[in-house]
């Protein structure tokens, strides 16, 4: 039998890959300016998450873009993600624009 409890588990999943961002990299980055574990961080960001979802992510996408650490990441996924969605925009409108066409 294993001595890991839950909580060690849970908080070896919160602290992720050495060096690896989970999403963007705030907790990361705000764990390493107050000198705290990362697991510590993104507990808080989850639960804030849970409880004040808008403002919670706002104030993560917010902090993604100010903070040095993150804002190349930040951008990069943004920019990705507005890629992505302009992809999917135009394979929709090709489709639908095949089918209108049909006998």
């Amino acid at each position: 039998m294993s001595n890991n409890t839950a909580f060690d588990d849970f908080r070896k999943e919160l602290n992720g890959r050495p060096g690896k961002p989970i999403v963007l990299g705030v907790c990361l980055a705000l764990a390493r300016r107050f000198d705290m574990e990362p697991w510590v961080t993104r507990t808080i960001v989850i639960i804030s998450l849970v409880f004040f979802t808008v403002l919670a992510l706002g104030v993560y996408i917010a902090l993604g873009y100010i903070l040095d650490e993150t804002k190349d990441r930040t951008s990069g996924f943004f920019k990705g993600l507005a890629i992505w969605i302009q992809e999917r925009i135009s394979s929709v409108g090709s489709v639908v624009g095949k089918d209108s066409k049909a006998p």
